[in-house]
């Protein structure tokens, strides 16, 4: 409501000629459920853990010779690939595009046997999903999750937990980390739009044009 006041004030003091934008880049959505993913990973025979050794952050204690896949930040999945990384085991081509495949299909509708509810939405591979010169330094997969769930803390930073599943029961109770679909930005503006299906990388070339600048060639939208 306070937003909405902000907004009517400078829609007051301004004139036909003059673009208003309010945007966000995404909405929130309720966080009540973490979902360890490296926990998923171990369960289902994609990473190993070197005996005797308790898993801690930043991957300590993972058997890298064993292990194929793992998560680190909050939606990404990368493949323990040769060449690229430091103790890959998985041939990059065939190998990883069938890996790719096979965990896109095992966790894509993965469901919180506590609650019955999908936690994982989508799982997309990157490599399909971005474009651009730079999309070979995204994650191999990543993440869609339901309205309600999030990466696992701990997942976050490389550590193995005892469970897949378990209650956020911290103030962090909020989160954007989901499926695209379930956290929907805000846009607003006082001109009507020129394209039928804008998106946010129309937003930037649209200011620079309102500007009487010409929008950089490799500027998308």
């Amino acid at each position: 409501q306070e937003a909405d006041r902000l907004v009517g004030q400078v829609l007051d003091r301004i004139d036909s000629d003059t673009l208003l934008v309010v945007m966000s880049d995404h909405g929130f959505r309720s966080f009540r459920r973490c979902c360890n993913v490296n926990t998923w990973l171990r369960q289902n025979g994609y990473l190993s853990l070197l005996p005797d050794r308790e898993p801690a952050e930043w991957f300590d204690g993972v058997d890298w010779s064993q292990t194929k896949a793992f998560a680190v930040g909050l939606a990404g999945i990368y493949i323990n690939q040769k060449g690229r990384e430091r103790d890959g085991i998985v041939a990059p081509g065939e190998e990883t595009e069938r890996l790719k495949a096979e965990l896109i299909a095992k966790l894509k509708g993965l469901r919180d046997p506590d609650t019955g509810e999908t936690a994982i939405l989508d799982v997309m591979d990157t490599r399909v999903a971005y474009k651009g010169p730079y999309k070979e330094n995204a994650q191999d997969l990543i993440i869609g999750y339901n309205e309600g769930y999030r990466t696992a803390w701990e997942s976050a930073t490389g550590k193995v937990g005892s469970k897949v599943f378990y209650d956020n029961t911290k103030r962090w109770s909020g989160d954007h980390c989901l499926a695209p679909g379930r956290v929907p930005g805000v846009f607003f503006s006082n001109f009507r739009f020129a394209a039928d299906h804008p998106g946010i990388v129309d937003l930037a070339p649209t200011i620079l044009a309102a500007f009487g600048m010409d929008p950089p060639e490799y500027m998308d939208g």
